[in-house]
Order: C-alpha cells, then sequence, then structure tokens
C-alpha cells in the first residue's frame, strides 16, 4: 500500500501527535541503551542501479561540457552580425524601459551606477542580448553606489518579475535586483544562459509576501550561475528547475526558505556555493506532473550549514513542498536519482542534515508521476568523503514543530523526542531515508535504492550515521486513532557508517559532469 501523503492525513491524527511531542524524561528498564539493538541482518549490499540504462546521459555523453560553460554547443550565435551597445543611467528608466521594449538581437544594455527605479518588470524577448551593470555591491544595499548598479522595483506593479527574459545567449552580469514583487530574475526556454555576480534581495526578512524566487532559470538549457547572492526569498533564492545542463557555483544563498534548489533538472554541476541561514540549504528533487526526469547532479564542496530559519513560505502561493519543510535541514532530496555528494560540509542543521525522500512522501499516486515516467523514486544516492562538524539533528524544526503545516517534521519530531527521553538518543543521524521506495515495499532487498554513505569524517563520538525511519510504518503508528510512539521509534533501524548495507561505492555508470 502507497503511504498516505502527509499533507493530507487527518487533521485529528495530526492534532494528536502534537500531544507526543512532549515527553516526561524517563528512563526504560528494559531497554539495553544500544543504538543498534534490534537491528536485522543487513545481508549482502545490493546495487539497485536504477537508472543505469535509460538514465546515464545516452545521446550525449552525459555531460555536454556540463563543468566548462566554454563547451557549451550554442543554437545561436552574434558571430558576424551587427552588435550594438546602449548606455542608461539612473534618472532614464523610460528611454531604457522604451529600448528593451524595442530590442533587436545581438544588443548590449550597459547599466551606469546607481539606482534605477522601476514601475514594472523589464522584458526582454530578443535573442544574443546581455545587461551588464556596475557591480552588485554587498548584502543590505539598497541603493547604488560609484560601483554598484541596484534595479529597484519597490514601487513596481503588483506580481511582475524584476527581470522577465525569453531568449538564446542571454548574459546578466554585476548588477543587484531589489524587492521584485514576484520573482526577482525569470528567465524562462531559453537556452545558453549566463547570470554572473548578480545579487537579489528583498528589503524585509521572513515575510512570505516576499518574492517566491530570487534567481530563477526555468525550462532552459545550458545555464550558468556563477558568483551571485540570493536573500530573502519566500521560496527560493537560487532555482534551477526543468533544465538540461546547467552549472551553480560560487554562490551565496542567505535568509531564504530554500537557498538553492534543483528541480527536474539533468546534468547539474553544482560546487563551492554557501547555503547557511535558511529554512533549508540544498534540494534537490522532481515534482510530479512534470515531464523532465530529473537525473546527474554533482554536488560538491558547498558549505551547508546553520540552516534554521524559520519557514515562512506561504502556503497558498509557495510550492506545498518547500512549505512544508522544517526548520533546519540542511538538505532534502526528493525523487531524485544519480547524485553524488562530495567533499562538501554540514553541520548545525536543527533538523537534519541530509534526508532522503520519496516522491510518494508528497503525492501518493503514481499516476500523477506519469508525465515523467513515474519518477517518484529516489535512487543512486553516493554521499563520501564529506564533512560532518555535528550540532545537527537536536532540535527538530527548532524544536517547534507544526503537525499541520510541516507534518513530516512533527512525525520525526515526536520519535526523536521519545528517543532522547527512553533510549538516550543524541538526535537524529546525520543521513534520514524515509524508507518508502521501492512501493510497494520489497521487504527483500537490503538497500533497495543504493544509498551510499562511506567515508566522510563524522564528530568525534558519533553512533549512527544513517537511519531508515520507515515513514510509512512511523506515520501508521504515530497517526492512527490511538497513536504509539514507542512502536513508532522500534520501526526505525540505525546504522555506523561503514556499516552494510550502506558501505556500497558508489552507482555505475559514474557521473561523468566533475
Amino acid at each position: 500500500m502507497h503511504p498516505l501523503p502527509l499533507s493530507r492525513a487527518p487533521r485529528a491524527a495530526l492534532l494528536a501527535l502534537v500531544g507526543l511531542l512532549a515527553l516526561p524524561a524517563c528512563s526504560d528498564d528494559d531497554d539495553n541503551n544500544t543504538p543498534d539493538a534490534g537491528q536485522p541482518d543487513s545481508g549482502t549490499p545490493t546495487d539497485a542501479g536504477t537508472d543505469a540504462g535509460t538514465d546515464a546521459g545516452t545521446g550525449d555523453g552525459g555531460t555536454g561540457g556540463v563543468a566548462d560553460p566554454a563547451n557549451w554547443p550554442r543554437d545561436f550565435s552574434c558571430e558576424g552580425k551587427e552588435q550594438a551597445t546602449l548606455t542608461f543611467n539612473p534618472g532614464e528608466e523610460q528611454e531604457l524601459q522604451d529600448a528593451v521594449n524595442a530590442l533587436v538581437e545581438c544588443t548590449t544594455i550597459q547599466l551606469g551606477a546607481g539606482t534605477f527605479q522601476f514601475d514594472n518588470a523589464i522584458t526582454i524577448r530578443a535573442n544574443g542580448i546581455t545587461v551588464k551593470g556596475a557591480g552588485k555591491g554587498a548584502q543590505g544595499e539598497a541603493t547604488g553606489g560609484e560601483a554598484s548598479t541596484v534595479l529597484d522595483f519597490s514601487n513596481a506593479a503588483a506580481n511582475t518579475n524584476g527581470l522577465d527574459v525569453v531568449g538564446k545567449l542571454f548574459t546578466v552580469t554585476d548588477l543587484t535586483v531589489w524587492n521584485a514583487k514576484k520573482d526577482g530574475m525569470r528567465i524562462e526556454s531559453s537556452s545558453n544562459v549566463f547570470i554572473q555576480r548578480v545579487r537579489t534581495e528583498w528589503s524585509q526578512e521572513n515575510l512570505e509576501s516576499n518574492g517566491k524566487y530570487g534567481i530563477y532559470p526555468v525550462k532552459s538549457t545550458y545555464v550558468l550561475v556563477e558568483d551571485c547572492e540570493a536573500y530573502n526569498a519566500a521560496d527560493a533564492g537560487i532555482y534551477v528547475g526543468q533544465t538540461t545542463h546547467t552549472i551553480v557555483r560560487r554562490n551565496v544563498a542567505k535568509k531564504n526558505v530554500a537557498g538553492i534548489e534543483i528541480e527536474n533538472t539533468k546534468f547539474a554541476h553544482v560546487t563551492n556555493n554557501t547555503a547557511t541561514d535558511n529554512t533549508t540549504g540544498l534540494v534537490v528533487f522532481d515534482l510530479p506532473g512534470n515531464p523532465i526526469r530529473g537525473t546527474d547532479i554533482y554536488v560538491a564542496h558547498n558549505t551547508i550549514t546553520g540552516n534554521n530559519r524559520p519557514n515562512f513560505a506561504s502556503v497558498e502561493a509557495s510550492s506545498s513542498t518547500v512549505s512544508q519543510v522544517p526548520a533546519g535541514t540542511g538538505t532534502f532530496i526528493l525523487a531524485s536519482r544519480r547524485v553524488e555528494f562530495e567533499h562538501n560540509t554540514w553541520g548545525d542543521n536543527n533538523t537534519v542534515d541530509i534526508a532522503i525522500l520519496s516522491g510518494l512522501a508528497i503525492e501518493a499516486d503514481p499516476v500523477q508521476w506519469a508525465p515523467g515516467f513515474f519518477n517518484y523514486p529516489s535512487a543512486d544516492i553516493y554521499i563520501h568523503d564529506n564533512t560532518f562538524t555535528g550540532g545537527s539533528g537536536g532540535r527538530v524544526d527548532n524544536g517547534t514543530p507544526d503537525a499541520e503545516r510541516r507534518p513530516l517534521g512533527a512525525l520525526v519530531g515526536a520519535v526523536y523526542a521519545y528517543g532522547a527521553a527512553v533510549h538516550d538518543s543524541p538526535g537524529v543521524e546525520h543521513v534520514l531515508w524515509d524508507g518508502i521506495d521501492p512501493a510497494p515495499r520489497n521487504e527483500s532487498l537490503s538497500n533497495p535504492i543504493n544509498i551510499c554513505v562511506t567515508g566522510n569524517t563524522l564528530p568525534e563520538g558519533t553512533r549512527s550515521a544513517l537511519v531508515d525511519f520507515d515513514l510509512q510504518a512511523v506515520g501508521g503508528h504515530l497517526l492512527s486513532p490511538t497513536p504509539n510512539v514507542a512502536a513508532a521509534w522500534e520501526e526505525t533501524r540505525r546504522y555506523e557508517q561503514g556499516a552494510a548495507p550502506y558501505n556500497c561505492s558508489g552507482f555505475s555508470p559514474a557521473l561523468t559532469i566533475r
């Protein structure tokens, strides 16, 4: 039986769950206090190899040179064509808008230093366009200086973006988009997109009325997001969605609900970014109803720490997935496959450093996943040679779980509150797997989706690195008319790093997008 999506769990059961979160500090005389007591014989590791034959990059070598934009193929070029540069300074906003409305291909728009005030989006619908400012300035700077350009949309019409672009060979550099009413920078159905040294920001923190996305390339191919910053977005600071081939590197995402999101995307290279002080730092996921089956995601040399900001996403306006994320989630992987993490740093994320979830946790009907070839399972997740600094997993959802708005956090919080009181559990393990895939559950497979957790640096004294949370069984106990938290705890299984079956060495064929 497929699990009930937590967002649809009965209200009465969710409210009853709240009562489980306040547990007395007590001991269980029958408990032997061994973290792995009752752990089943793991057997021989099983390499699921879920998508090796279908999503391993067949047809284009797997990468198209994804790690080097110089190697990207282009379906438009300005070479040999007439090119023009138009220069504008603050106070010439209307002239700029008039020029944008009449743009011809292969035009560069040079923006002077200072602050531009706009009452509507800058809408670009031409190929070969470059927009250049004088610099992106620093976090919190609402006005441009001698070496920075700020595009201020504070007085723009409701529900409009800042920059709104559709085009081939689009470049934007060295500017800030401030207080956009909707998305700071929306680039859709475009190819060869270069976003460099851009800052998107909203003036106030933690407002669900802030724009949803800071930097938002979507439904595009060959996208570079580099040396950018994003602050205070009510959904995601930096979001690459429904895209094929992307590099997201050397960016900073802070004070957003989600720092960086990679959604329904194939061949992503996510490196050297900093995601801190968000609700969740880095997200890799597919959503139902989308024909792009995300795969081949390389995540390396990122810092994902201290992501404990309360979730301020609007339940109505935001994607339901993001609005349900518990505060304190370093990274979550949902309905994703062939994802490799190495040389990253996690720590001080109150709920968990990494959560691996099935798409069935948010949408239990497999038919809804048909457009993406039933892409709800997560599979082939390789977590190796990273550093976990500690301080994570001890205060699920910052200690204030909301069973209706963030039910997963409430379930995890209830189980681990019991674990702390009765089993001396130090908190959620560094990696949490929901235990759902494959569905219906096949108990004969010891590691059915091929999660590999090896060679990571863990805090001294770490008992276990990974937990099979078995969300379906746990939810059955906690969401029943008579919740049983002790039985829910017994459904979970903990594993030390290096223990079978999670001591596998990746997936085959290996990623080629390093």
